[in-house]
């Protein structure tokens, strides 16, 4: 987008102290990866009358977005600035909408740059601008990192210890009931085995009675045969003849 009417804009906000880095400020607005640019303009600006609300409306946004820069010399010089600038904040109320934007970052870089000299600037950044702030912001912040009420701790511990006892026993009610279904299961089949256990033997009973019965059936033909005088062509079983002799065992039978 063009600068032209954020350049109009912020003329009419600006101070004689940062007038002239006011086009790379601009142009980083518009432009995030001249962030630097900028930033290296306002290290050369000697901050004397006060600073208002009008002229951190323009310059916080970069400058926070300078301290998010991946080099460490980079974050250096938005430390620099930021230390000079909150010397001058006209007022508490001023720099209050900023605050939220700027405290963060440089903790950031307090605690995590490798450098202990920009670390030390960091701090030195951090310092001027909370005391810019006033007490009110330092009270908000010292509220907000106030440790839980131990009663708050406890709710929350009672809570785990709930929903971990449920799980507990959802747990052993899903395995109480695979353990039901598996315990029927068995029996079901132990049935059905006996089931055919029993049919078995059953048919082999059978079967012996049935062989037992065709075993005497023929003993008893056998029998039969043996007491009859006739063979099967009419003739006497002893004497061979249709008509017995006087002489055969069977005469007269």
């Amino acid at each position: 987008p063009s600068p032209s009417p954020l350049w109009v804009v912020c003329q009419t906000c600006s101070k004689a102290d940062v007038d002239p880095a006011i086009p790379a400020v601009v142009n980083a607005i518009c432009k995030p990866s001249d962030t630097n640019k900028a930033v290296q303009e306002l290290m050369g600006t000697t901050f004397v009358v006060p600073v208002d609300a009008p002229a951190l409306s323009i310059l916080c946004p970069v400058l926070a977005r300078a301290l998010k820069e991946k080099l460490a010399i980079h974050k250096r010089s938005a430390c620099v600035v930021i230390s000079n600038m909150s010397r001058l904040v006209g007022s508490p109320e001023d720099v209050a909408p900023f605050g939220p934007l700027l405290v963060p970052e440089l903790k950031k870089v307090s605690e995590n740059v490798q450098f202990e000299e920009i670390r030390d600037e960091a701090l030195k950044a951090l310092g001027n601008l909370t005391k810019a702030l006033g007490d009110r912001y330092r009270q908000q912040e010292q509220e907000s990192e106030q440790p839980v009420p131990e009663a708050v701790i406890m709710a929350e511990e009672n809570a785990k210890v709930e929903a971990e006892r449920k799980r507990i026993e959802e747990e052993r009610e899903a395995q109480r009931q695979k353990d039901e279904a598996t315990r029927k299961k068995e029996e079901e089949e132990r049935k059905k085995f006996k089931e055919a256990m029993d049919a078995t033997r059953e048919l082999e009973k059978i079967k012996v009675a049935e062989e037992k019965k065709r075993k005497e059936e023929e003993l008893k033909k056998k029998e039969l045969a043996k007491r009859s005088t006739k063979g099967g062509a009419g003739k006497c079983n002893s004497c061979g003849l249709k008509k017995c002799r006087k002489t055969c065992v069977f005469f007269g039978s």
